[in-house]
């Protein structure tokens, strides 16, 4: 089932966009949208007194937050929105006091923003589009490792292990490899319902991947099954497997895939012509004002930054970069990927055309 964020109605003249949540992706979307003095309308409950002295209940209410805080946890499937109230229902005196509305999948929430800056609007839509979640499973006759690729990078499910003997020495062998097999393949029916992937990519060394992924084909029905090699299997094999031409045709359109891509012509650019990119803060900055930026990586740690300078930077760094139409690709520092590009300030970009100076 492919999902996105739904916008269900805006009128940017008066600042606010109506969104449905329809997965824990959204969530993450969000999370990086928001930001502290937006105005939250959500549907919530809070205990209210009826009457001096008298018993407390939970209510549901309808409530508008000037927004202070965020809580995500990466992978889960609530947003915790902390802030004042600003609006609700009078006979429950609400108002000025603190409160969290829990979002989740299936919550309809509307944001208003004194101004929604270009960048903040194109990360709505692009997430409106539909995105694939893709199971990858890197196989061996050791171990196996299952595992889902969402927009905010790669969970690891579960593991299975083979031990298997050497043919030559081990009667069984063939039940031995056939118990490992139907392991594996249980797991997979079951998180392919579980976390709603659209396809299957089954990976590793050897014909072992072919033997599950027909083994796949044949017992979960419905569900694309495609097949790449590499070198070991295991979860040490994942970083590989997301590398591979297969993977990168299946979820292109996927913030970490494309990321991956603009990072390995980062690296060589760096070697070969190092005026053809900027990475961190301030250089990214200066190229974004001079419309020099093609494309632009950047962890979202750096949009939640608690240094207010270094936060309001990497806004304007965003909103120029798309301004010139810039790709943007905003990922979890978390990620593989995200690593990676924090080890360069969390930020990188790959320019139009040199760029002699690094200050603005």
């Amino acid at each position: 089932m492919w999902c996105g964020l739904k916008i269900i109605e805006e009128d940017l003249k008066k600042g606010w966009v109506k969104i449905l949540v329809e997965d824990e992706d959204d969530l993450w979307i969000l999370y990086n949208i928001l930001s502290p003095g937006d105005i939250v309308y959500g549907r919530t409950s809070r205990e209210v007194k009826q009457g001096e002295g008298g018993s407390s209940r939970r209510v549901s209410m309808t409530l508008g937050l000037r927004l202070e805080k965020l809580e995500f946890q990466e992978f889960s499937d609530r947003l915790r929105v902390r802030g004042i109230v600003v609006d609700g229902p009078e006979e429950f005196g609400v108002k000025g006091h603190y409160h969290t509305i829990n979002l989740s999948p299936g919550d309809t929430l509307i944001v208003f923003k004194e101004k929604w800056s270009a960048s903040e609007l194109e990360a709505l839509r692009r997430s409106s589009v539909k995105k694939r979640r893709v199971m990858l499973v890197n196989i061996d006759h050791d171990e196996a490792c299952i595992a889902v690729l969402t927009e905010q990078g790669v969970i690891q499910l579960s593991e299975a292990y083979g031990r298997l003997p050497g043919k030559m020495y081990a009667s069984g062998y063939d039940t031995l490899l056939r118990n490992y097999l139907e392991e594996v393949l249980k797991l997979v029916s079951d998180y392919a319902s579980r976390e709603r992937v659209d396809a299957l990519v089954v990976a590793g060394p050897g014909d072992l991947k072919n033997t599950l992924a027909d083994l796949a084909r044949s017992r979960v029905k419905g569900l694309p099954v495609y097949v790449d090699s590499t070198s070991i299997g295991g979860c040490s094999g994942l970083n590989e497997l997301l590398r591979r031409d297969v993977v990168k045709k299946v979820v292109s359109e996927l913030s970490v895939i494309r990321a991956r891509e603009v990072f390995e012509v980062f690296k060589r650019l760096v070697v070969e012509q190092p005026d053809r990119v900027a990475y961190g803060v301030d250089e990214a900055y200066c190229a974004a004002l001079m419309s020099a930026v093609d494309k632009l990586v950047v962890v979202s740690e750096l949009i939640k930054s608690g240094d207010e300078g270094v936060r309001s930077k990497v806004l304007e760094t965003l909103d120029k970069a798309f301004s010139s139409k810039a790709d943007i690709w905003i990922i979890p520092g978390r990620a593989d990927i995200g690593v990676e590009v924090s080890g360069f300030g969390g930020i990188i970009a790959v320019l139009r055309y040199p760029l002699q100076t690094r200050t603005c």
